[in-house]
This record gives C-alpha cells, structure tokens and sequence, in this order.
C-alpha cells in the first residue's frame, strides 16, 4: 500500500491551496489577530461578583434586581476601625472620617449602571419599575431617599448616597411632642460620658454585632454607593480606602473590607494571573517546542497558533460582553495546552515526511492530509467537551464552555491554515529528529517506554493483569467518588495571608457579619406591612434567626438583624418615655400603625430604607459570618422554616441577596456536573462510532476515556480536595483532551488491522506511528497545566495540578489499557499484508 493512501483528498487539496496562497493567509491571519487585540484592550472586562454566577431561570436574579430596586445596594463598602471606640478622640476623629465619607465623590463612566442594564438579555431580567414611578414612590417620603430622579443618573448629588456608623446609627427617642429620629452622636453630651455611651451602644441591638464589637474595640462605617460596574467599583473601593487612611492614627487604626473589597481583590488577582500564566506558558511552550522540534519553524508555527488562538478568544469574549471570572481565567493557558497538540501531531508527521525523502511541500500535503480528519474530529470531541457546559445553570459557566470551544476551533483552523504556511518556509533541513546514515532513526527513551507499554499485555497473563489492575483502580475510585463534597469559599482561594480574608475573618471577629442574608416581603392585606400580625412575627424571626447554633461548630452565626418590627419596638418604647420595657410590637393593630405613622413623619429616610412608600413590601435582613456556601444551606433552611412559622398567610416572603445566589449556584454544581459531563459523555461516543465507523470500536474507545476521569474523582474524594466553581469542570475538560489521544491511536489501529487483518501489526503501527506524538502532547498538556503552580490563586494551582496529572493517567491508559482491550476485543488473526507501508500516519 502507497504511504499515501490514507491522506484524505480533501485535506490534500486544502494543503496545496494553503501553499498557494501562504502570504494572504498569513497577513489575514495577522490582521485579524491585532484587531481582536484592540478589541480585547479596549473591552474586555473583569467580573467575579457572586451574582455574576447566580443561576439565570430560576428568578434568583430577578429577586434579587428587585429587592435593590426597593431598597438599595446590599453590598456595602465598609471600614473597619480599631482603637478605644468609646473615647472621646477617637468619636471625634470618626466624626471626622465620616464626615469626610459623606462627601466623597469619585467622575465614573458607569455611575447608575446596574446589572440588568448590562446583563438583562442574558439572564432574563425584567425591570418591572419605571425609574419615575420610583421617584415618585420614594418623593413621598420625604426630600432624598435613595429611588429619587437624580440618583438614577449622573446628575446631581454625590456618589455616596448614604453613611451608617457610630455617628448617625438610628436613635428614635421622646419628645415633648411625640418622637424624634436622631443619630446616637447629635447628643452633644453622649460624649462627655464615655462609659455611660458605651453600656447604651452596646444594649442597641442595632449597633452591638452591627456598626460595634462587644469589647469596643473596634467599629465600623458601612457605605452605601450608587449602582456601577465593577472595574468601577474597584476604583471606589481604593479611592475610598485612601481617603480612609489619610484618617489613620494611634489608636484610631482603619482597614477596608467588605464584599466589593473582596471582589476587588479577586478581580486584580485575576488580571494578574493571566498576564503572568500567559507569559509562563508562552515560556514553557517555547521550551518543549526547542526541545521537540529544535528549529526555529518548529518553535514560532505552533506558538503563533496558540497565541492566535487566545487572542482571538479573548476578543470574541469582549464583543460579546462576557467578561472574564475565575471560571473562564483558565482559557488561556487553557489553549495554550490543548491547541498545541494539532500542531505537534501535524509537525510530527511533517518531520517523518521529510525524513522518508519527501520535499517540504509534499511533506506539508501528507502531513495535512493523513492528520487533517483527525485533527477536525479531535477538536470537535473537545468543542462538544466544552459545549456541555451549556447544560450548566450558570451564564459564567456557559460562556466558559462557548468561548473555550470557540479558541479550541480557531487554533484548530490556524493549525491547518497557519501553520502549513509557516512550514512552508523550511526550505532545508528538517524539524529535529533526522534519520541516521543508514536511514534509520536511533531508538530513544520513548522508544523504550512505547515497547514497554506493548509488552505489557503481550501475553495472555500480562493482559489479564492488566485489566485487572484497571478493574481495581475503577472499583476503588468509585468509593473515592462517593467521599466527594462541594465546598466554595473565595477566602480560602485567595489564601489565609492575604489582605482580604484577613479583614473579612477580623470583622467577623471582632464586630459582627460583614455579608448578610435577605427576605423580600409583600403583604398585599388590609394594612399591607403595617399589619401587626405580620410585625409581630417579625419580631419573633429576630430570636429565632439570632439564637440558632450551626450544627456544624455549634454556635450561632447572625450577629444581627434588622426588620421593620425593630422601627415599630423603638417607636412604641419613645412613646412610653424611653421605658425598655415596651421595647415590645403593640398587640393591637392601631397603635402599631400609629408608632409607623409617627415614625414616617420623624424620619423618613430612615423608613425608605426598610419599607417602600406603599407600605406595601418590607425586608427581613440577618447579618451573617462568612462560610463556605455550603455552610449556609441549614441557616437558609432555619430561616424559611422560622418565615413559614412566624409570618401570617397570604404573605409573599422570598429570599434574596447575593449570598442566596452563591448558596444557590453551589447546590446546583453537582447537578451541573452531571449534566455536562453526560452531555459531553453522549456526544463524544457517538461522534468516535461516526469517525471510527465501528461501533464496537467507537464503544470501545470510551473506556480509555472515563478511566482517567473516574481515576481522578476518586483521587479528589479520598485526598479530601472539594468541588468548587473552579475544578468542577475538570471531568468534562478532561474527557475533550483525553479523548483525543485515543482518536489518533485507534484511527491509527483500524486503518492497519483493515489492511492487514493483524492486530498485533496494527497495535505496533499504532504505537510506532501515533505514540510518539501522544507522549509528546501529554508531556506539553502536563508542562502547560503544571503553569497554574505560578497563579496566586490557591484554586488555579489546585486545577492545574489534577489536569496535568489527569493527562498523565490518560497517556498511561491508552498505551497501557487500551492495547490490552484491543487484544481482547479481537481475536487474532493471521496478517495479511505488509504493514510497513501501512497508512501514513496521522500522527
């Protein structure tokens, strides 16, 4: 048989057109990769909020749109300060630095943005208020209040719509004529008794575990700002933390935390992991390409694919408006791992080419068109691996799959377009890898470790063992499986030193809860939020939520709450002179709309900020310690329980919040895993029955594939590594880059065994013409996930680590496993024909 014979005309027409028109190609190729790169500078963006990954069909986002419709931003700056918190120097300075905070202003592009306005189409928001009709609700509270006309916009006020501390925390108190709304500083005498400020602030359930420690000792101020994007935010949270700074002294020691603190921190972390893995990986590559290939073709022809690649991608990513998380921080050096194996594989036989006698043209056409179908059939199992991730419930994971098929497609094209015209150069010489005088190459360390892999199940013992020992390793890594648990917590990616989490774990320390939990109330009855039954159970919500213990460690994780009963409990004691003891909900309905009523009159900013202007929807709000997601499912189940005891009928409670989007992408990952790796699972073993055009082969061939995954789930479940946002993608991405391997191997197997009719003949053809290649892409698969060792984040080294590993166990599998199911599956026959000139190889 010719050593043509198997090069697909096709491709070989595709490869003669490439060197025809080698320089367009290449200058198209260029110029499009700088316009995506113009693109991507000026577009692309970086988001890491949680809601960003809350589940788009659910209503979670919608929920949570409309609680900040009604009442604001929940994710507040807020500083944290240390010192003696009750002298008098150290009120003066806080005065002060709040003062200064209720000024601050910062000229941003997004000012007023909200997430609907950026995302809406994607996750199905519906903003149901008209913005006048807002104002107008919010108007009849009184001057200000946050839904007014302006703050919609860029015009008129500052940022800041609101500062809550020590100076202004909410006071109702008597008055000759009823009551007056006050902060807990207006009192010019409050602090000339520091001690008796103290025993009052920490009694108020609204300061103590809220704005103050129990030690007083530390406090502090949370700001509420309008609505913006986040790369806009991140410039508040540091313009904000400088202003704070300048107020910093002995005694009076200030630090910023807070949930846009924390997503600040992961958004620069991200940025700068990916400038430092991109240039890691391109080091690598660069590396394992001299070492492969020793030529400066060699080198530049694959890197500018890959590099193109991401590009491309990260373009692509900006015109669509997805901006990059810590999900999708992964493509790329993601494509700079997985793309480069086409390249290898179509150099590989390019550099055997030239060594059999063929000129650098005929060697580009063989090598295109014995690897160009399966080159497009691997990259098609990949972009099926990465489009399961459509199946998944969140956008941030979607696009991942969406723009992670798209690079792998584009270096799949640049591997075919690109490439071939760069080879085309090579006018003497070759890729490294030359032939011996004698027209043989010297056997090398991969030689010896192919050999060994065919011996391994040579015989019939040594495939019964091996089989075994696959058998074993499947039945233990299912009992690993079942070990597994989902655990998301941002702090631990960032590490225990970082700046961040040590100011989240002292605020939750030392003051109380720095995130909080939400329920959006509407009453449509008689007296709509002011119905006393509804307030009274409220109230009774307070205890239950604050004296819950968490069974996991046993204590209670609120350290506050605030509701609408706590206006009408402060109202009712003002009007009986301050007595606690009508610290109490009034048990008829008309004085408890009374309190309300008086109340609105004396403060209503201070009500617009709990109930909407109908009196018609309220929230319940428990500030809560930071956990891993999971941690909160129990809480969040306590709560609605306590709702479902406490509130009357024909009340709509719902929970909201950005912690609800968390809790709620984190109990959907398992399912999304599931669902993406079956969907992947499908699609890959019809598309190898296709290529293979045998199904029992193509049946086959999925075992090789789900060995190395189930390897590396009971792996992850025994050495106790949990499933976050991060790995929990790893099965589906590993299924698309395992898989490939074996396409080249058993396309390689039943091209000789037709042939031949020798499966013995075939298994060595396959080995002696795809092994070298599949070693050598593992080894770069390895090297270029073993780049995440270099990431900040403890999560990406964690992610790159089992990858690599993973396509180490992959490699070991196909050479090892498969060989030994190949001897199994088909009885052996005597050869037929000469195998030395069997197909081309593909790889």
């Amino acid at each position: 048989m010719s050593d043509r014979s198997a090069a697909n005309p096709l491709f070989v027409a595709w490869a003669r057109f490439v060197l025809k028109a080698r320089v367009p190609l290449i200058l198209v190729s260029l110029a499009i990769t700088a316009w995506f790169a113009w693109v991507s500078y000026e577009k692309l963006e970086v988001n890491n909020t949680t809601e960003y990954f809350a589940v788009g069909n659910d209503g979670i986002a919608d929920r949570l749109e409309e609680f900040r419709d009604d009442f604001g931003r929940d994710d507040l700056f807020a500083i944290m300060v240390e010192g003696d918190v009750f002298s008098e120097p150290f009120l003066t300075r806080l005065e002060a630095l709040h003062a200064d905070l209720e000024g601050f202003d910062l000229d941003i592009e997004s000012r007023g943005e909200r997430r609907a306005d950026r995302m809406g189409d994607k996750l199905g928001i519906q903003r149901e208020v008209e913005v006048d009709a807002l104002a107008g609700e919010f108007d009849d509270f009184g001057d200000g209040g946050w839904g007014s006309e302006d703050d919609w916009g860029d015009e008129g006020g500052t940022l800041v719509e609101e500062v809550i501390s020590l100076v202004n925390v909410r006071q109702t108190v008597p008055t000759v004529d009823g009551i007056q709304v006050q902060g807990l500083l207006d009192d010019p005498a409050a602090k000339a008794d520091p001690a008796a400020l103290k025993a009052k602030a920490l009694a108020d359930p609204m300061i103590r575990g809220n704005l103050v420690g129990p030690e007083g000792q530390h406090t502090v101020l949370l700001v509420r700002t309008d609505f913006m994007n986040e790369d806009d935010s991140a410039r508040v949270d540091e313009a904000m933390e400088d202003l704070a700074r300048t107020h910093s002294a002995d005694g009076f020691a200030v630090s910023m935390t807070g949930t846009p603190h924390l997503n600040k921190a992961l958004n620069s972390l991200v940025v700068s992991d990916m400038k430092r893995l991109v240039g890691v990986a391109a080091i690598v590559m660069i590396l394992l390409l001299v070492v492969l290939f020793r030529h400066p073709v060699g080198v530049f022809g694959p890197f500018m694919v890959v590099g193109m690649a991401s590009v491309w991608t990260m373009g692509a990513m900006a015109l669509y408006g997805a901006p990059i998380t810590l999900v999708s921080n992964v493509l790329p050096a993601f494509l700079a791992a997985v793309g480069i194996g086409d390249s290898i594989h179509i150099q590989s036989v390019f550099r055997e080419s030239r060594n059999r006698g063929m000129d650098t043209e005929q060697a580009i056409v063989a090598a295109v068109g014995s690897t160009g179908t399966p080159v497009v059939f691997t990259t098609i199992t990949t972009m099926a691996g990465l489009f399961s991730f459509k199946f998944a419930g969140t956008v941030a994971i979607q696009e991942m799959g969406l723009f992670g098929a798209f690079g792998v497609g584009v270096a799949m094209l640049h591997s075919l377009v690109f490439l071939p015209a760069v080879l085309s150069f090579l006018r003497e010489g070759n890729l490294g890898g030359g032939a011996t005088a004698e027209g043989e190459r010297e056997p090398d360390l991969i030689d010896r470790l192919l050999d060994a892999a065919m011996a391994a199940s040579a015989t019939t013992t040594g495939r019964m063992r091996t089989l075994g020992v696959g058998a074993v390793v499947v039945a233990l890594s299912i009992v690993g499986m079942t070990m597994l648990r989902v655990y998301h917590n941002p702090l631990v990616w960032l590490g225990s030193d970082a700046e961040s989490t040590r100011g989240i774990e002292l605020m939750d320390e030392k003051v109380g809860g720095v995130t909080s939990v939400n329920v959006l109330i509407t009453s449509d009855s008689e007296h709509g939020v002011k119905d006393q039954e509804l307030l009274a159970g409220l109230d009774k919500l307070d205890d239950w939520v604050l004296e819950w213990n968490h069974p996991e460690f046993g204590e209670p994780i609120a350290t506050s709450t605030t509701s609408l009963a706590d206006v009408v409990k402060e109202t009712n004691r003002a009007l009986h002179g301050g007595d606690p003891a009508f610290y109490v909900v009034p048990d008829d309905q008309r004085a408890t709309s009374d309190a309300l009523l008086l109340f609105e009159n004396a403060g209503p900013d201070q009500l617009s900020r709990i109930a909407t202007a109908d009196l018609r929807k309220t929230h319940f709000t428990a500030r809560v310690i930071w956990l891993d997601a999971t941690g909160y499912l129990p809480f969040m189940d306590h709560l609605m329980e306590g709702v479902d005891k406490f509130l009357p009928d024909g009340v709509d409670a719902r929970p909201t919040g950005s912690i609800l989007s968390v809790v709620t992408v984190v109990n959907a990952i398992l399912s999304d895993l599931m669902k993406s790796f079956g969907a992947a699972l499908i699609a890959i073993t019809i598309m190898m029955i296709v290529l293979l055009r045998d199904l029992r082969l193509g049946l086959l061939a999925m075992i090789p594939n789900l060995l190395p995954i189930a390897f590396i789930m009971g792996f992850m479940g025994f050495m106790g590594i949990t499933i976050d946002l991060t790995n929990l993608l790893i099965a589906s991405i590993v299924i698309g880059i395992a898989v490939d391997d074996t396409i080249h191997f058993l396309y390689q197997f039943q091209a000789a065994h037709k042939a031949t009719g020798d499966v013995e003949g075939a298994i060595a053809h396959a080995m002696e013409h795809a092994g070298r290649a599949m070693v050598s892409t593992s080894v770069v698969l390895s090297a270029g996930f073993g780049v995440y060792l270099a990431s900040n984040l403890v999560s990406m080294q964690r992610f790159g680590l089992l990858v690599g590993f993973t396509c180490v166990i992959a490699l070991v599998v196909d050479l090892v496993i498969a060989p030994a199911l190949l001897r199994t599956m088909y009885a052996p026959t005597p050869p037929q024909k000469d195998v030395e000139h069997a197909p081309v190889p593909a790889a």
